[in-house]
């Protein structure tokens, strides 16, 4: 009885310290973050609203240009986003993104213990720190709504198997929840949905029961309805997910011209994969009727869409990992590791996870050389007010520091505001192109925030339209004559005061100030075109 106690507390230290260590490590990895994700200030200024207020914004309110009806399916994601931030400030941000990393990890596991534990050694910590460093491939920024996704599609897969391992049906009854939550929290939410048709399909092609997959999949589109928004949601989000988005540098593939060089470490363990189910099926000799078409199919639809898009690449580095662990054992178990080798794995990931977060500047972020942090502190410090055009990418970031002393042309939630005309009018104006003064005639703006690396930046220094009145790092400003003056002052210099201040806005939806929110949601329709 001792022997048998004895060996149960072994394995328990064991699964302690693996777990352990796989939160050191996602710990590790979550802070190398160094910049704010642009769209993090448009999701603030949105969670804000419905802390405040109760409400939901429905129409946009920082925006000079012409927009139709919000349908903000990142919604559940601001509230969470803006109550850590406001109690907890950028440490709870970091924090929160550590939290949803590690349960991402956690899951992962769970989920390979479900197919693996009678198999294989499912807590292989060397597997999980490779697939970590290609799972973080989109993380170079902090938090963003797309995590919850992440988690969400990994806890499904873990469900799915459990599933499959038990034949407990019972466990069907998770997914309209599962969905009613994810599909509040992000768009990502038919990634949810795809996997059950997958499921679904496969297990027909396997000749086993698959109509409770249909049966949920249905089931979980309907309370897609349940929404701030209604039916109107479900038809944006169907449109959002079909549209081309050939601006938008996420949703570009990853051998695009700009990327052959970037996320080495996803298109290694992609191609690991590749090459070891190869060899797999070649080994044991392809026979369609023993294989198992649910993986392969999860397998194929996810890589083509990590392909495709750069976004979707941690869905296939969850999903391959899963579906590959057993086969990695197989394919290398006749090489046994060296006497202590685990032991030395353990203590160097240990201490390269210590390091890493005893390295970390836990600061709040200014990146000046990504954000016109100085070009907008200027602005609000001597109050040029007006209409300011800066390019898409940074425009909720103006938008959270000047309104309401200025209004944004648009900023990064693009299709869920924005006509698809204004970001082609930007490009042209950006890149001088035929018709490059469309915004100029149209919206006659008043102060330009312009990168120095765009042709339009030459323009308008030649321009004897407009004045140049800051020059930045990498930013210039811009301004109208009629509003320049002689006596500007200059940004604050001192890299505290931007630390300190960094998640500073002057919008508010209660107290001294405060917008009305009620006339913003009665805004028509006709009235916002």
């Amino acid at each position: 009885m001792n022997v048998v106690n004895t060996k149960k507390n072994k394995e328990l230290l064991k699964t302690i310290l693996f777990y352990l260590l796989l939160f050191l490590l996602s710990a590790a990895l979550a802070v190398t973050s160094k910049n704010y994700d642009n769209d993090i200030w448009a999701r603030l200024i949105a969670g804000m609203s419905v802390v405040q207020t109760g409400q939901i914004l429905k129409y946009d309110f920082l925006s000079f240009t012409p927009t139709h009806p919000w349908y903000d399916h990142e919604w559940g994601s601001s509230v969470i986003f803006y109550l850590v931030q406001s109690n907890f400030g950028h440490i709870g941000l970091l924090t929160l993104q550590v939290i949803m990393i590690f349960l991402t990890m956690l899951f992962l596991v769970k989920t390979v213990k479900v197919r693996c534990e009678n198999i294989c050694n499912y807590k292989n910590i060397l597997i999980y720190f490779i697939v970590l460093n290609s799972f973080m491939v989109t993380y170079s920024s902090l938090i963003r709504c797309h995590s919850f996704s992440f988690l969400f599609f990994i806890f499904e897969l873990y469900i799915l198997e459990k599933i499959r391992k038990t034949q407990n049906n019972k466990l069907f009854f998770i997914f309209p929840f599962l969905f009613l939550i994810w599909g509040n929290m992000h768009g990502g939410v038919f990634s949810g949905l795809g996997l059950l048709v997958l499921y679904a399909i496969g297990e027909c092609l396997n000749k086993k029961q698959f109509k409770y997959y249909i049966m949920s999949s249905l089931a979980g589109f309907l309370v897609l309805f349940i929404n701030p928004y209604g039916i109107e949601y479900v038809k944006f989000l169907i449109k959002a997910i079909t549209m081309k988005r050939p601006d938008v540098v996420e949703w570009w593939c990853i051998f695009h011209k700009h990327n052959y060089k970037e996320f080495m470490q996803f298109k290694f363990l992609a191609l690991f994969y590749i090459i070891l189910e190869f060899f797999k099926c070649k080994k044991i000799g392809f026979n369609y009727n023993s294989i198992d078409k649910t993986k392969f199919l999860v397998l194929i639809v996810t890589l083509s869409f990590a392909i495709a898009h750069v976004k979707m690449m941690p869905f296939f580095a969850l999903s391959s990992t899963v579906f590959c662990y057993e086969d990695i054992y197989s394919m290398f178990k006749k090489y046994n590791m060296p006497k202590h080798g685990i032991k030395i794995i353990n203590i160097v990931l240990t201490l390269y996870a210590v390091l890493m977060l005893t390295l970390k500047n836990y600061s709040p972020m200014v990146n000046f050389e990504i954000y016109p942090i100085m070009e907008i502190e200027f602005l609000k410090a001597n109050h040029i007010t007006g209409k300011i055009v800066t390019n898409f990418g940074i425009g909720s970031y103006t938008a959270y520091k000047l309104y309401p002393q200025n209004k944004i042309y648009m900023d990064g939630r693009y299709e869920e505001v924005y006509n698809p005309d204004l970001l082609y009018d930007l490009k042209k104006f950006y890149m001088i192109a035929v018709g490059y003064d469309s915004i100029l005639k149209k919206y006659n703006p008043d102060i330009i925030l312009m990168e120095k690396n765009y042709r339009a930046y030459n323009y308008m220094k030649d321009n004897k339209n407009w004045i140049m009145v800051f020059d930045g790092l990498k930013y210039g400003v811009f301004i109208k004559p009629e509003k320049y003056r002689k006596n500007f002052v200059s940004p604050n210099g001192n890299l505290k005061y931007y630390q300190k201040t960094v998640f500073n806005t002057d919008i508010k939806f209660k107290g001294e100030n405060f917008i009305d929110i009620n006339k913003i949601n009665r805004k028509k329709l006709n009235n916002a075109k």
